[in-house]
């Protein structure tokens, strides 16, 4: 498959950014992640389908979206909620050992 093809679904959460205060989703209390933001950007660069993705409650869309456009987060749309794609990059992924053993 050539990557204008592919979607690839990454998580915000944890993966782009870190939160700073224990169980809060408001976004100002979120640090990005630099160096993950580029290489996701990369991949938009490359002509992969990038979506961003997080579990949150859609009436935290317009702030999650401002956050993304804040920390120069190239990307194609914003889902709240996880979605079928190619490919995840996420904080909680597991390889199928680590699956077998739980």
């Amino acid at each position: 498959m050539k990557a204008k093809n592919l979607v690839v679904a990454v998580d915000i959460d944890g993966y782009i950014a870190e939160r700073t205060k224990e169980k809060s989703y408001d976004f100002s209390d979120f640090t990005p992640i630099p160096r993950v933001i580029e290489k996701v950007n990369n991949l938009f660069r490359k002509g992969y389908v990038v979506i961003y993705y997080t579990a949150r409650h859609q009436r935290y869309y317009e702030s999650t979206y401002a956050w993304l456009i804040r920390y120069g987060c190239e990307f194609h749309a914003l889902r709240m909620g996880k979605m079928h794609a190619h490919y995840y990059l996420d904080d909680r992924n597991a390889t199928m050992e680590e699956l077998i053993n739980i």
